[in-house]
């Protein structure tokens, strides 16, 4: 993952929860040049920050071994107004993850009110290149391992 869209994780059970949270902000790289009359965070970027986040639970669970790759998703619902200033909660919970891959779902809230998710999504496990350096990466967002 090159570039991360969530800010922060909030609570971690490796393999089974995690929690995060998505501040969107005027400066986001999507409103540059963009959105004349009114800005809107796209949801497709929301949906990729909650995959991302969820990814971070099987990475953890598998001592940051391996690398994911999203397979599938399924029962996407994207949210439909999202303004600068507002704060996303994402709740995540893996269903099932061994050495081969991970499925999960995920939502996401703002002000205690659901406004996307994923039913389902399937991640491939590939063989990390550098342990470390994911789990660096993991402690700068807020894990502890």
């Amino acid at each position: 993952m090159r570039y991360l869209l969530f800010d922060r994780i909030t609570l971690l059970d490796p393999g089974r929860r995690i929690e995060g949270v998505k501040c969107v902000s005027l400066t986001e790289e999507c409103f540059r040049g963009h959105y004349d009359r009114r800005s809107l965070f796209p949801g497709s970027l929301l949906i990729e920050a909650m995959i991302q986040l969820l990814a971070w639970c099987a990475m953890a669970k598998h001592d940051f071994e391996l690398s994911l790759v999203l397979s599938m998703l399924d029962d996407v619902q994207l949210p439909s107004d999202l303004e600068p200033g507002c704060r996303i909660e994402m709740i995540g919970e893996l269903t099932g993850t061994n050495p081969k891959g991970s499925m999960g779902r995920i939502h996401a809230e703002v002000d205690g009110a659901r406004i996307a998710s994923v039913g389902r999504v399937l991640y491939a496990h590939l063989r990390a290149p550098d342990p470390e350096v994911l789990r660096a990466r993991f402690r700068q967002y807020g894990g502890e391992p």
